[in-house]
Parts: C-alpha cells; sequence; structure tokens
C-alpha cells in the first residue's frame, strides 16, 4: 500500500472548518481510469528528508506492493557539467554527473532502481558520458522505457530547457516555441507511469508557460518582469514558452517563504496573466495528483498559495492578493486555489498582542535564505487582535511595505505536527511615500 494516498474525500467542508472527523475512505480507481499520475514538488533543500523520498519510491512502485519495484530516471542536466573525469566520479561535489551518482545511491536506499540519464549542457573532457548530444541517443530511451518515476535535481531550469528541448531561436533565449527532444518524450512518458518529482529547478521545470528564470522580490516591483534569461541575476525574467508542463494551470516558485519570493511572485503572475502560484519552502514537498489538482504537503515547512484573481494593481502597487499557507497534512487544491486544514487542526484563536513593523521584509540581506520573515509576520497577524501587520523593504528608492489583513473570512489553524497555516489572508504591496 502506498504511503501518501491523495483522497479528496480530504478536501471536505468538515475539514474547512477545523472539525476533527475522519474523512471517507477514497472510492476504487475504475478498472478503466489507467494509472494515477502523480507530481512531488519540493521547494529545494531536500536534505535527504525521509518522508518525502518515500513519497516518490511509494508512487513509482508500479504496484504498489511488489514484487515489481520503482525504477526512477535521475536527470541532473540543470547543474553545472563536471570539467575533469575526476570531478564527475566524485558524489560529494555539484556537477551533473556526480548528482547522477548521488541522487542514484540515495534513492537505491529506499529500495528503487535507478537510472542517471546522461545529458548536460556541454562535453568537457575527452570520454564525457554527460553531453547534450545524448539527448537524442536511442540507446537512453531505451533504458527509460522501463522508468517509472522521474526526478529532476536543482541547479538552473534554463539548463533543462537548452538540453531537453529544441527551441526557436530568441534575443535573451525568451523562447516560444520548443520541441521535445526524444529522451524528453521519453521521460514523459515514465512520469506517466508513476510519478515526476524535482527539487528547487527541478521544481520550476515541472510547470507550463511563463516560468520564471530569475529574480529577487526588490528588483522584481522596482524593475517590472522581462521576458527571457537575463543577466542580472537579481531581475526577473521569466520563459514564455515555459517550463514541461508536468503541472498545468499555475505558476510554480521554489525556495519561496525561504527566501521571502512573494513578492517576486505576485509581480510575475501579474505581469503574465496567472491567477495563481503554488510556492512551496524548502525541505517542503507538496505530493499532488496531476489529474485532480489535489496534493497533500509534507516536511519541515509549508508551501503558499497566491490567488491574485482579485488583484487591482495602482499606484505602483497592488491590492487585493489572497495568500494561504498549508504546512504538513495540510491538503491544497489547485483547481479551486484552496488551503484546507488537516484533519485534526485546532482553530487559532486571536489573542491581544501587538503585530511589530518588519524591517526587511523580503530578506533581502540574507542571500541563503532561511529567514521567513513575511511568513512568521503572517503568523502573528492571523494570531493578533490587531488584525494587521506589515514590513518594509531594506531597499530604499523606491521603498515598498507589504500589508498583511486578517480579514473575517480569513481562516487560521494549528495542525496536529503544530504547525500554524492560514487561508484568505488579505496581501498588499504599496510604495512607501518618500519623506524629506
Amino acid at each position: 500500500m502506498r504511503r501518501i494516498p491523495l483522497s479528496i474525500a480530504a478536501c471536505t467542508t468538515a475539514a474547512l472548518a477545523l472539525t476533527a472527523t475522519q474523512p471517507a475512505a477514497a472510492a476504487p480507481r475504475p478498472a478503466d481510469a489507467g494509472p494515477a499520475r502523480h507530481a512531488v514538488l519540493i521547494g529545494g533543500n531536500l536534505d535527504e528528508n525521509a518522508e518525502i523520498l518515500r513519497a516518490i519510491v511509494d508512487l513509482a512502485d508500479p504496484d504498489g506492493a511488489g514484487p515489481e519495484r520503482a525504477r526512477i530516471a535521475i536527470v541532473t542536466a540543470a547543474a553545472r557539467s563536471a570539467r575533469t573525469p575526476e570531478q564527475a566520479a566524485d558524489p560529494s561535489l555539484n556537477n551533473a554527473a556526480a548528482n547522477g551518482l548521488y541522487y542514484a545511491d540515495l534513492f537505491r536506499q529506499y529500495g528503487a532502481e535507478t537510472y542517471a540519464v546522461p545529458v548536460d549542457t556541454a562535453v568537457d573532457y575527452p570520454g564525457d558520458q554527460y553531453r547534450p548530444d545524448r539527448a537524442e541517443d536511442p540507446a537512453v530511451v531505451a533504458e527509460l522505457a522501463h522508468a517509472t518515476g522521474v526526478f529532476f535535481g536543482g541547479g538552473d531550469q534554463m539548463r533543462y530547457v537548452r538540453t531537453l528541448q529544441d527551441c526557436e531561436p530568441a534575443p535573451l533565449e525568451a523562447f516560444r516555441t520548443c520541441v521535445d527532444t526524444p529522451v524528453l518524450t521519453a521521460l514523459r512518458a515514465a512520469a506517466d507511469r508513476g510519478v515526476v518529482a524535482g527539487v528547487s529547478a527541478g521544481l520550476a521545470i515541472q510547470q507550463g508557460r511563463d516560468m520564471v528564470t530569475g529574480g529577487e522580490s526588490y528588483e522584481a516591483w522596482r524593475d517590472g518582469a522581462q521576458a527571457g534569461y537575463l543577466d542580472d541575476p537579481t531581475e526577473l525574467g521569466y520563459l514564455p514558452s515555459g517550463g514541461f508542463g508536468f503541472v498545468e494551470g499555475v505558476q510554480i516558485d521554489s525556495h519561496f517563504a525561504t527566501w521571502g519570493r512573494q513578492g517576486r511572485a505576485v509581480k510575475l503572475g501579474l505581469e503574465t496573466g496567472h491567477d495563481l502560484v503554488l510556492g512551496v519552502d524548502e525541505t517542503t514537498a507538496v505530493v499532488l495528483d496531476r489529474k485532480t489538482g489535489v496534493g497533500r504537503v509534507i516536511g519541515e515547512h509549508g508551501a503558499s498559495l497566491i490567488d491574485l484573481g482579485d488583484a487591482v494593481e495602482a499606484d505602483g502597487g497592488v491590492a487585493g492578493v489572497r495568500w494561504s499557507y498549508a504546512t504538513a497534512g495540510d491538503t491544497v487544491n489547485l483547481k479551486r486555489g484552496l488551503a484546507l486544514a488537516a484533519d485534526g487542526s485546532a482553530a487559532v484563536r486571536p489573542v491581544a498582542a501587538p503585530v511589530e513593523e518588519r524591517e526587511d521584509i523580503w530578506d533581502s540581506l540574507e542571500g541563503a535564505g532561511g529567514v521567513y520573515s513575511l511568513r512568521d509576520l503572517a503568523r502573528e497577524t492571523v494570531a493578533s487582535s490587531a488584525r494587521t501587520g506589515s514590513g518594509t523593504s531594506f531597499e530604499v528608492s523606491p521603498q515598498f511595505r507589504t500589508v498583511l489583513t486578517r480579514q473575517p473570512s480569513t481562516r487560521a489553524w494549528t495542525t496536529p505536527t503544530g504547525g500554524v497555516s492560514f487561508a484568505g489572508l488579505d496581501l498588499r504591496i504599496e510604495v512607501v511615500p518618500n519623506v524629506g
């Protein structure tokens, strides 16, 4: 039996009301319904999290119980290529070949067979096995015919596009038309047989059109978004043709609350016409049924839903954004834009306590992330009778303020594992008036 069933029964009105009733059992899958297709969307820093790794292997298991075993294709072309044979053979290093060794061994520890896909962006030494031309290699395609799952490693998601698709040239690589290589076609088939998973860049590549290619929240609001792959990594860029489209209908971002990326996600969604953004934190995953759009959050932190359906831009800012944050055990429904409480959760009761103004609300000073300033401000806001909290960007000229407001419809709860989640928190971004 798979350890992480995804049942729509978990998304009940009772769950939204935070009652402790047990969800109904999932209905048996009809014999002609075909295999379930899942995605495991990991926000970054997998940190060898056992719960996440087991979820991937279980979903790649052909019959859910044995004797057949999961066979996972490991794709690491988002990482830089190894410069020497010694670098390629050292799994402690960060390059495409080394990462293939590392992840192959990691998944074998959880009972899976593995195949490291030998594709990356360059040929760097005689005998280099990881090469761009192998995306067309019939031998690689043949190996993938036996895979029951795919795992995309981290790095730079544009390297996946460059190696696994053929795109019509465009300035700044702002591609609008791309076709799959034979290896990507085979990877799609493997994903349809079980699961597609990815971490960081491997998460980003799973979305459809307008995939983010880089940028920080402050620069996004100061300068706006530009199509293409930009020289300045702080400027907000995006790829019109998008990622590989395993998960459609939603923009996806990684390292989300961990690196203060809420601001850039709002701006990119507004400029590219997306009503919903899913952002996943580090060492956290959403285990998603790709057909129903229903997923369960697992791991250490949370997943955000940014609802832009009623957002209104004015005076250099935006109002009417709704932010929901689901933690381990909670459910997200991407088709309805909902975050639903884990069974057994308890409602958060606001208390009389001030919410202090934050500085550097988008964590610009913390290049390595891990501060969660805006997420923590949101948790204080939903737990306070003050109803409103705010914080400013570190940068000035202009300076931006993010204002969070607990509306009558906002809900907040504590999960059985101790996570604090919320749904429907109002988010506003405004320009701070220049005084003096």
